[in-house]
């Protein structure tokens, strides 16, 4: 994954620093992890390409009187009114240790149960995965090609080597139901007694003829 550079300085703690830190147009933060906790303030533009997006990335954080600490976004706390962003928090990254995220699911293909009709139906678009921070991908490819009427694709379908995903086995991803008018047509059809008669007239005439 990408790096996304952002730049800080150090702050004071307590509501009267903070709301002072907003006030004038930044962001409150604090990096964590092992043996660090560092509060600091950064520009709202800093997060720009970095919570306004799908893609997950990582983070150059560059502090002053600090070095640089790559790190990862875990928490976000924004405004429920205005959903101007209030507090963010920032994990250091280590190499050798697993975390946790949400990475986006991207399909590819066109499911071949929507060429014959099918409607194609998901509620999955990020999928909670743990891995040591190497073996993170940009997203998770999800071929739906071959996808077919009554088909699904569940958590168990995907069979990763690199990190582990953390939802039930039987988690729904993707899956081609029936139209409902493919369905609602079918089912006037057989209950349509004058499409019945026409149907059984004609099978009556196709037998007359064969015999």
């Amino acid at each position: 994954m990408q790096y996304i550079n952002i730049y800080g300085k150090k702050r004071n703690i307590g509501k009267k620093y903070i709301e002072s830190i907003r006030s004038s147009g930044e962001v409150p933060c604090i990096l964590y992890g092992k043996n660090i906790n560092i509060p600091f303030s950064t520009s709202l533009e800093s997060f720009k390409n970095l919570i306004y997006t799908s893609k997950i990335h990582w983070v150059n954080i560059q502090i002053e009187g600090e070095n640089n600490i790559n790190a990862v976004q875990k928490e976000i706390q924004f405004d429920p009114i205005s959903e101007k962003i209030l507090h963010v928090d920032f994990c250091k990254i280590d190499q050798k240790k697993s975390i946790i995220l949400e990475i986006p699911v991207k399909t590819f293909g066109r499911p071949i149960g929507v060429s014959k009709g099918g409607e194609y139906y998901s509620t999955i678009r990020k999928l909670k995965i743990k891995a040591i921070p190497s073996f993170f991908p940009e997203y998770i490819k999800l071929d739906i090609s071959n996808l077919d009427i009554g088909e699904k694709i569940t958590v168990k379908d995907i069979y990763p080597k690199e990190y582990t995903i953390l939802h039930p086995t039987n988690t729904l991803i993707a899956r081609v139901k029936h139209s409902r008018i493919t369905t609602t047509s079918t089912e006037e059809k057989k209950t349509d007694p004058i499409s019945n008669k026409k149907e059984s007239q004609e099978e009556n005439k196709k037998n007359n003829i064969k015999k």
